[in-house]
């Protein structure tokens, strides 16, 4: 795994894993960073687009920013393209629900009880990276005071510091979609790469595993409680709610949290009959708003989370399709994102 290591007036080094020390930085001289994967050249341009993009910014907000801009191109993890069968493939009906196995059988069921995963539809990516963490916490939080825009929920956050909404390394808060859009096109901004949220297809074919016909995405395609899923509080033994981003084990592919933690806002609108229609080649969702009418709910449009709800359990296979609204007055620690790059080369 890439390190990325800090050197500041006042310390000697600092490690990405430790809290990262701003006390005594006055300018840019101060901060050196230096990073096993991206060259010291990539790392200068970030810091000039920095300095034009957000000239207000103190120099320690600043090598905040850094920090963040040069830790998203590190944990780009890249994905070669392919072809895959995507939504509902079908579950054998006999099949344990949390060790599933794919196998040929005429006694096969849906492997989800929502319309909206068929039918099973192939599709042809082409290479992209994705992050393998979702957004943290701090990295939204460095966003936000760089735009200067206030932090969210400042009074619970006075009066509840502890809360697992603003701990750091838990998956960053969100009104809505363009939240996490702003985000990923922000990092874009500052590094110069395609940085966007993922396509649903994208997401699909990380999390299964380059479109294997798996059913979890953890480590094995199984559920392990506490091990590669569903962690519980060590004080009280009761199921949390959001985790570190980095607490369970990764998949294959070096992904960590697709199967838990927070559901992940992806690029696409949703339609619940997308699929029925969904071209092959790099699907980017339907061309423009649809109008869904949902139970107990008005007329109108959605975009598409992926990815499990903390609190949830065993029935949430990963193929599994969620929508919300474009965004809501307050922050849900619920609904997250990653970021990934739409360009079909490695960054590093």
């Amino acid at each position: 795994m890439p390190t990325l290591t800090r050197l500041f007036q006042s310390v000697s080094v600092i490690s990405l894993s430790c809290a990262l020390i701003l006390s005594g930085c006055k300018s840019e001289a101060d901060i050196v960073v230096t990073s096993d994967v991206v060259s010291a050249e990539k790392i200068a341009e970030i810091r000039a687009n920095i300095q034009t993009l957000h000239p207000d910014a103190d120099s320690q907000l600043q090598a905040k920013v850094l920090d963040t801009a040069v830790r998203a191109v590190e944990d780009m993890v890249f994905i070669e393209g392919g072809k895959f069968m995507m939504g509902d493939f079908g579950m054998p009906c006999d099949a344990d629900p949390e060790r599933p196995v794919w196998r040929e059988t005429e006694n096969m069921c849906n492997a989800t009880r929502s319309m909206d995963t068929s039918p099973s539809h192939p599709v042809e990516l082409d290479s992209y990276s994705l992050s393998k963490y979702e957004t943290r916490v701090k990295d939204m939080d460095r966003y936000l005071l760089a735009h200067n825009e206030p932090l969210p929920k400042p009074e619970l956050r006075e009066v509840e510091p502890e809360n697992f909404q603003f701990q750091p390394d838990n998956p960053a808060s969100t009104r809505g979609w363009q939240d996490a859009k702003d985000y990923c096109t922000w990092l874009g901004q500052l590094t110069g790469y395609a940085f966007d949220l993922p396509t649903e297809a994208q997401w699909e074919f990380a999390a299964r595993n380059r479109g294997k016909k798996i059913y979890y995405a953890t480590d094995n395609g199984f559920l392990e409680n506490k091990r590669n899923t569903r962690p519980y509080d060590k004080d009280s033994g009761k199921l949390g709610h959001t985790y570190p981003v980095d607490m369970l084990p990764p998949n294959p592919l070096g992904i960590y949290g697709l199967q838990n933690n927070a559901a992940e806002w992806v690029n696409d609108w949703y339609d619940p009959e997308y699929y029925s229609y969904s071209p092959v080649k790099n699907p980017q969702g339907p061309e423009k708003a649809v109008q869904v009418k949902k139970q107990y709910q008005p007329l109108q449009t959605y975009r598409v989370l992926r990815g499990n709800w903390a609190f949830e359990v065993n029935s949430n296979i990963l193929i599994r399709r969620e929508s919300e609204t474009n965004g809501k007055p307050t922050y849900s620690p619920m609904a997250g994102f990653r970021c990934a790059t739409q360009s079909t080369e490695k960054l590093f």
